[in-house]
């Protein structure tokens, strides 16, 4: 349904010349559809915290699914060194606790996810649901000084700690004391930062600087420039040096910080992986938050696997990715070609028509479909009005042929 969009869902099913697509009602049922939309769970909700104990998750309706997903993304595939943490918005417009807002988002209202991305492929190695201001973080070997922010972004990487990697992140999440405690954890960083968080040195904050200036101060492993472009550039890094790159414009070359420019070119992971997923997710109305999650989930899950899949050598873009994969679940071993017109002939009800003669014209006849195909010559009154096409089919054996054999003649 992400591939095909409609307004509403029972369009899927609707035999209207305009909306039909007969492989929704080949698959199953509107009914049976609707059925398991309805009931559809993820959790078991007696053996939940009740609301109100110091224990209880609010996002115990798909718990399950969190987890499971979070422990196969990482157990399949190892991202490359240039990592990024950043947050997505899942829409969602109803009633509930934790919805955010966030003008700069398309969606604006919804579930935000926090995500631990590869740059080069948008691959999500690790995601957090945020439940709200009042979420606590309890985490091993995390000071508490490190902020919500902080604490999000070190439950994110913690899995990757000792591993040589480089984290880009914005100004939401840097700050000193994070920097430091990943380097520890030999996690080189690099972002932008907010001049008023605590530990950024102000000297950098009040010196002025011409376009194209620059002012850098170091404290150990910590690099902290100020660079001046259309306007004041903070940066703050443990992975660069105090050095710069040339970069050509169309009228002058300019000295850019190495850190500005790995910044630029490294920090869009999850940008990435949001426009991979933006022109196929499913945006329908519903009251029930952990369903729509529970939808995103799974979108999210496949455009991992495609990039587990482009990394065995194979091409292809994503969509034709998803459309190999709806027709192997659809049709496992081939068993029935996925051919529109063969697909309504076989699944769906049908009944016979006499073809509508005139007033002053007897019914007129039509070359029988399934006798055309076998070589036989014969015009028959009855015709298929079920069928998108309307085939005359002679009355009797061969209207049965039509709709139960995959190949005709045969």
């Amino acid at each position: 349904m992400g591939l095909t969009k409609k307004h509403e869902l029972r369009s899927y099913w609707s035999t209207n010349p305009i909306h039909h697509m007969p492989m929704y009602s080949a698959a199953m049922s509107r009914t049976r559809f609707e059925t398991i939309l309805r009931f559809m769970h993820f959790s078991d909700n007696p053996t939940s915290r009740p609301r109100g104990q110091p224990a209880f998750d609010l996002l115990y309706k798909i718990r399950p699914l969190i987890d499971h997903f979070n422990t196969k993304f990482a157990d399949l595939y190892t991202p490359a060194q240039n990592i990024c943490v950043d947050k997505s918005l899942i829409h969602f417009t109803g009633r509930l606790g934790f919805k955010q807002y966030i003008p700069s988002k398309r969606a604006r209202y919804g579930v935000k996810l926090y995500k631990l991305c590869e740059r080069a492929t948008g691959y999500t190695h690790k995601f957090h649901v945020f439940k709200g201001k009042d979420q606590t973080l309890e985490l091993v070997g995390c000071s508490d000084y490190l902020g919500s922010s902080g604490k999000t972004v070190w439950d994110l990487v913690s899995p990757l700690f000792v591993k040589g990697y480089h984290l880009y992140v914005d100004n939401f999440y840097t700050s000193v004391p994070l920097f430091r405690h990943l380097f520890l954890e030999q996690i080189g960083c690099c972002g932008t930062a907010r001049p008023s968080r605590r530990g950024f040195p102000q000297q950098l904050f009040t010196t002025r600087l011409a376009r194209g200036e620059r002012a850098a101060l170091c404290n150990e492993e910590l690099l902290a420039v100020k660079w001046r472009d259309k306007r004041d550039v903070y940066m703050l890094s443990s992975i660069h040096a105090d050095t710069t790159i040339q970069i050509e414009r169309a009228t002058s070359v300019i000295e850019k910080p190495l850190s500005v420019h790995d910044y630029n070119l490294l920090m869009g992971g999850v940008d990435l992986n949001d426009q991979m997923l933006a022109p196929y997710l499913l945006s329908r109305k519903t009251r029930r938050w952990y369903k729509k999650v529970s939808v995103y989930l799974n979108k999210l899950a496949m455009y991992n696997s495609f990039v587990l899949y482009s990394k065995t050598g194979r091409t292809g873009s994503f969509l034709k990715f998803q459309e190999e994969i709806i027709e192997n679940l659809l049709y496992p071993g081939g068993s029935v070609a996925p051919n529109p017109s063969v697909v309504s002939r076989l699944h769906e009800r049908h009944l016979p028509s006499v073809v509508a003669g005139t007033s002053t014209q007897p019914p007129p006849r039509k070359r029988c479909r399934v006798c055309s195909r076998s070589g036989i010559r014969r015009d028959t009154r009855y015709f298929c009005s079920d069928c998108p096409d309307h085939p005359a089919l002679s009355f009797g054996e061969c209207f049965r042929n039509y709709h139960t054999q995959v190949h005709l003649g045969t």
